[in-house]
């Protein structure tokens, strides 16, 4: 019998795309609780790039934003999540910016397995 590990760190680094590219770039797996540690953001361009983040949520059927045109300055970054923040299984991550691949996004989540109550 195969063991499931309690706990899982995940890491996700890529370029963003514009608000007509964006696919979710995380969605909580199944029978998983997942928490948003950190969501660090680097505008690698040299001019001002916006950010929007946005969680979909799977349960309730609703969008709810993050950060809605988050101005990052030229060669400089900012963590976009201040505090931690779960999803629960299906909710999805949505992260775009105002030019395509102009901000970099590293992720850093912990999964973890999810009971019922």
């Amino acid at each position: 019998m195969a063991t499931v590990p309690l706990n899982l760190f995940r890491s996700l680094v890529t370029p963003l795309s514009t608000i007509g590219l964006v696919p979710s770039l995380y969605t909580a797996p199944s029978q998983r609780a997942s928490i948003l540690l950190t969501a660090q953001t680097t505008n690698i361009t040299d001019s001002y790039q916006t950010v929007t983040a946005s969680i979909s949520s799977a349960t309730y059927s609703s969008l709810t934003f993050l950060v809605s045109g988050f101005a990052i300055p030229p060669y400089d970054a900012a963590n976009i999540i201040l505090g931690k923040i779960v999803l629960t299984e299906g909710d999805k991550l949505i992260v775009y910016c105002s030019q395509n691949n102009g901000v970099h996004l590293t992720l850093s989540i912990l999964e973890t397995i999810n009971t019922p109550a």
